[in-house]
């Protein structure tokens, strides 16, 4: 009964879109509110880094495992099993388990995440005719961060220690069943899960994998310190939100006109320039205090997250100039697993120096690790030469692997859909 493209109504894509964009509220609402939620109940910064670096694992784990369990029951059945555990661990956390138990439910929650992004992507993906992917792409990720960023938005009044943020967080992953399993879209066959090539994508493209573990280390970690940045500088719980929400928000409509520039220029250096900014910009944060006024906070925040994401898609961008096209799906997937090895370390690294040195720690150390991008960038500018054909800069988020069968470079036509997502 699997539908192809050509059979399909222009409303079947749909059904995954709001699924994905229902499960991004919750997400949003859950993970501001963790940092807090973990405060309230007595835990330090360094059990923050423990439980959100759990989740990372999990869905690194999911990255790599969940196409297996996927298949033994198929994409709708998977689907509302992993969404389901996801609701249900989620409630669990209020009987407040033992650090080593939170963490283990988090790994599983991100484990979940990773799957069902896995369905969400395969389905679109054999739902869109290539000439539409790119449009479908940009509207994806345009959703995704827009209801993310609505999630956030709605913690502003919700007690993190209470049952109500757990109970509307496990709502909104329900909910998301709805559109996903209601709806009869078909089910496409799977791909074969994508091999583990961490060595060779370091070789294709040693600035573009260290590009996408420095996302993972920073902009990943900055999600957990932020809440904590914001208790430190003692603000209201509806200033912390905003924050991050601005973070959210500038991460996703920067990374287009970057993305843009970086088509005419030279990559690497372009990368140099915007590590050596926010280099910089680290800087500044040290130097405010709880009465610099409340728009500067703002601009500052969305200029971080716009800066600390974009190195994602521009090293997925710059590793694929120079990866062959049988290799791009391959390649792309590997920085993913990159990207999501930084987002479990990071958060633990940093906040274990919380507790001696505050949040401080955390803008030296994206002070250290973007000076040294730099410098590498900058060596590598003039002992490298530029690559000889260049591949159009495509917003990807950082999903699933599937995501990456989107990729233009797989259709005969060749590269409509990475022109469309400009």
């Amino acid at each position: 009964m699997s539908q192809t493209p050509a059979g399909m109504s222009r409303f079947s894509i749909a059904s995954p879109l709001a699924g994905g964009a229902l499960h991004a509220v919750g997400s949003g609402l859950f993970h501001t509110l963790l940092p807090l939620r973990l405060v309230a109940e007595g835990y330090g910064p360094d059990a923050v880094g423990l439980v959100v670096g759990a989740e990372g694992a999990g869905f690194l784990a999911g990255c790599i495992g969940s196409v297996r369990l996927i298949r033994s029951v198929g994409e709708v059945r998977a689907y509302a099993a992993l969404s389901a555990t996801s609701a249900v661990l989620i409630l669990s956390l209020g009987i407040q388990p033992h650090l080593a138990v939170f963490m283990i439910i988090q790994a599983i929650v991100g484990f979940a995440n990773a799957g069902q992004a896995v369905v969400i992507e395969s389905w679109m993906n054999a739902m869109v005719s290539n000439k539409n992917r790119g449009r479908i792409l940009t509207l994806y990720v345009l959703l995704l961060g827009l209801f993310y960023g609505l999630g956030q938005l709605l913690a502003t009044d919700i007690d993190p220690a209470g049952d109500a943020m757990l109970m509307i967080a496990a709502a909104f992953y329900v909910i998301a069943l709805i559109p996903v399993t209601a709806i009869w879209v078909g089910e496409p066959a799977l791909h074969v899960p994508v091999g583990i090539k961490l060595f060779r994508t370091f070789r294709i493209s040693p600035i573009g994998a260290l590009a996408c573990l420095m996302t993972g280390l920073i902009s990943s970690t900055f999600a957990s310190i932020g809440p904590l940045y914001g208790l430190e500088m003692k603000f209201p719980q509806q200033t912390i939100v905003l924050l991050m929400a601005a973070t959210q928000l500038g991460a996703l409509f920067l990374q287009f006109p970057l993305g843009y520039l970086s088509d005419r220029l030279d990559r690497r250096m372009m990368m140099l320039w915007l590590s050596a900014t926010l280099a910089v910009l680290c800087a500044v944060f040290l130097f405010l205090t709880p009465t610099t006024p409340f728009w500067l906070f703002l601009i500052l925040f969305s200029i971080f997250g716009g800066i600390s994401e974009i190195f994602y898609p521009l090293g997925v961008a710059h590793a694929n100039d120079r990866a062959d096209p049988d290799e791009f799906v391959t390649v792309s997937s590997n920085l993913l697993l990159i990207w999501a090895f930084g987002g479990t370390i990071g958060p633990a690294i940093v906040t274990s120096g919380m507790a001696p040195f505050g949040s401080a720690i955390f803008f030296w150390y994206a002070i250290g690790l973007s000076t040294l991008f730099a410098a590498y960038a900058l060596w590598r500018g003039y002992h490298q030469p530029a690559a000889k054909s260049r591949e159009q800069f495509v917003a990807y988020p950082q999903t699933s692997p599937a995501v990456y069968e989107w990729t233009p470079h797989d259709e005969a036509d060749g590269g409509d859909a990475g022109k469309a997502s400009q």
